[in-house]
């Protein structure tokens, strides 16, 4: 999971957590075909909220905490699903701190470290960030 969205390795914990969830609520062999969660409750779990780990999340900022000209959300990684709250937790790189919120959109498909390209036959290209690789 770090490694398809390219996210650094001090992220492992959130992961393993993410991990845990979405396997709580997946059907297993171990309880005849149901979930886990399903077995413990006795309904099947909402699995409509499940998103992309390391995904990027856009947060809404509420009106009382922006001015006029200050972006309606905040551009972030998503990182869990919180367990206190209905919400999800979402960190932000450009202040370092994770908050938890409900009012998010993803884009599923991106990530916010794209991975390092390397430039064929030796050559970067103007305006990337190649690195060449001796062979």
């Amino acid at each position: 999971m770090l490694n398809e969205k390219n996210l650094p390795n001090y992220f492992w914990v959130k992961a393993v957590v993410t991990v845990v969830y979405i396997m709580n609520r997946t059907p297993t062999a171990a309880v005849h075909g149901m979930t886990s969660e399903e077995k413990f409750i006795g309904k099947k779990p909402d699995v409509s909220h499940l998103k992309v780990f390391g995904c990027i999340a856009y947060v809404h900022v509420p009106k009382e905490k922006r001015s006029k000209l200050y972006p309606k959300a905040k551009k972030c990684i998503f990182i869990r699903y919180s367990s206190e709250q209905k919400g999800y937790r979402c960190f932000n790189p450009s202040t370092r701190k994770l908050q938890v919120n409900r009012d998010v959109m993803f884009d599923e498909m991106a990530s916010w470290y794209s991975p390092l390209k390397v430039a064929e036959d030796g050559e970067a290209k103007n305006g990337d960030v190649s690195s060449n690789v001796e062979q």
